[in-house]
């Protein structure tokens, strides 16, 4: 891994930067700002050890697909509390395996009487 040094003012810290490959810019990890002067060289060498910059994609508790609309969110219940619904286009979740629609509904009845 390379260290290198940030060269931003207020920062200046010594670590292993990564590359963010769509703007070919060296990125510090505690600052957040380009680290300026690193060469293409040492670049490339960063991107080919995987000291890259990473998408983070968070995942939600309960997160489902919709197969109408393909979103990937939490379901809600329906006023009555019986059906589940996609939480983007409101439409009945009915693929669901009945086991685990069944665990939500528990987890989302349980939400509920809490907030109530």
């Amino acid at each position: 891994m390379f260290m290198i040094n940030c060269s931003n003012k207020g920062c200046f810290k010594q670590n292993e930067h990564v590359v963010d490959k769509t703007t070919n810019q060296v990125i510090c990890i505690d600052c957040g700002k380009e680290i300026v002067g690193v060469t293409d060289f040492t670049k490339r060498q960063m991107i080919s050890l995987g000291q890259i910059k990473r998408n983070v994609v968070q995942k939600q508790a309960w997160a489902v697909k919709c197969d109408k609309c393909a979103k990937e969110a939490p379901p809600v219940l329906d006023k009555d509390g019986k059906d589940l619904l996609c939480s983007a286009c409101n439409k009945p979740l009915d693929k669901l395996a009945k086991p685990f629609a069944s665990s939500i509904k528990e987890n989302l009845r349980a939400q509920r009487k809490m907030k109530s």
